[in-house]
């Protein structure tokens, strides 16, 4: 296109005729006006690809090179506003406070599996069989699996949140007002608890422990230490944060299963890679429903539910449903009748708070 305007400028320029030239600088012009915006837009158009490229480069690098709680921390703060109570969001978020630049101190499990089974017990009471199966994204820097066993709702509520544990497990037990069973129930959990793991060693090898009972691993917190466990027992906390652990004293026990004990091993547990939990706790059958509620951001694959020995001996014929409450849970649940094995497909993420409940009510009131 430049050859040819520079040949149309020579023959312009030496015409003799008037009117040829005027007509001439007139194409010549409007050429020139076109050439220039044919090449404005190729020039604009690499300019935009080549700030598109570097953008996402310089994007990237940022998010591989910050750890992951800056990132995050500033989304939050430009999509919310700065506030301080953005950082349990965070946390439920990524699975911890997100300060290694690796990720080495987040909590996800990438591929969970729960199976719950209830068993009647009597006409009041029934065994929630339950076996989580979680295997985590990055291995999880820990040799330690505390437990929380509460009967009171305001802690059910707060453990998860107020947690600063890689990895731990809630247990909570609706108390019965006419038969407070909690103390029979957490002795009964202690009693039924199984745990098996794969883990890395300081080598980076890896090791599996079969369900094995570590009763003779565990042990009780004493209520002095419940600060290092729960931020809101912490006796630094701005006045009127803190509760005070004398009120809970017969609503809330906490455990600590030692790993490297339970493996049996003259290797250390340097971190975790898979973990099972199988335990067993009295629940009440009159509160018409049992749950699970993630600990830390799972993606759940499938849960089912064994209803094979659950009966209640007034409502022989009962209804069942499932209804996940989570950001996808939103539709009515639907009741299904016979007993048996319920399975529920989740392919879902679930963060902290999220989870899956398990309801039944008798045929009769449908």
């Amino acid at each position: 296109m430049l050859v040819a305007l520079a040949g149309l400028l020579v023959v312009v320029l030496t015409s003799t005729d008037k009117s040829f030239l005027f007509g001439g600088v007139l194409v010549l012009v409007g050429s020139l006006a076109v050439a220039a915006v044919v090449v404005i837009g190729v020039v604009r158009r690499e300019l935009l690809g080549h700030v598109e490229y570097v953008n996402e480069v310089v994007e990237r690098g940022v998010v591989e090179v910050l750890p992951p709680g800056r990132v995050a921390e500033r989304l939050l703060d430009r999509v919310y506003g700065p506030s301080p109570y953005n950082q349990a969001l965070l946390t439920a978020l990524l699975g911890g406070e997100g300060r290694a630049g690796d990720g080495g101190d987040l909590t996800i499990s990438e591929h969970t599996e729960i199976d719950f089974r209830l068993d009647s017990l009597d006409d009041r009471s029934y065994h929630l069989v339950i076996e989580q199966r979680y295997s985590f994204r990055n291995r999880v820097p820990t040799s330690k699996v505390v437990i929380f066993a509460t009967s009171e709702p305001l802690l059910r509520d707060s453990i998860i949140s107020g947690c600063r544990l890689p990895l731990f497990e809630l247990w909570f037990v609706r108390e019965d007002p006419d038969k407070p069973r909690f103390e029979e129930s957490v002795e009964a959990m202690q009693r039924s608890i199984h745990v098996g793991l794969e883990y890395a060693d300081e080598h980076g090898r890896r090791h599996e422990v079969p369900l094995s009972d570590p009763r003779d691993v565990i042990r009780e917190v004493k209520v002095q230490e419940w600060g290092k466990y729960l931020t809101f027992f912490r006796s630094d906390l701005t006045e009127g944060l803190e509760l005070d652990r004398r009120v809970y004293m017969d609503r809330l026990r906490i455990f600590e299963i030692d790993l490297h004990a339970l493996s049996g091993s003259r290797h250390d547990v340097e971190t975790i890679t898979r973990l099972t939990i199988s335990s067993t706790t009295i629940q009440n059958i009159t509160d018409g429903f049992s749950y699970w509620q993630a600990p830390y951001p799972c993606f759940v694959e499938q849960m089912t539910f064994d209803t094979s020995s659950f009966s209640i001996s007034e409502n022989p014929d009962l209804q069942f449903s499932i209804k996940p409450f989570a950001v996808t849970g939103a539709e009515p649940p639907t009741w299904n009748a016979g007993k048996g094995v319920a399975v529920f497909p989740a392919s879902s993420w679930m963060l902290p708070g999220h989870g899956v409940a398990f309801l039944w009510r008798p045929a009769a009131w449908s």
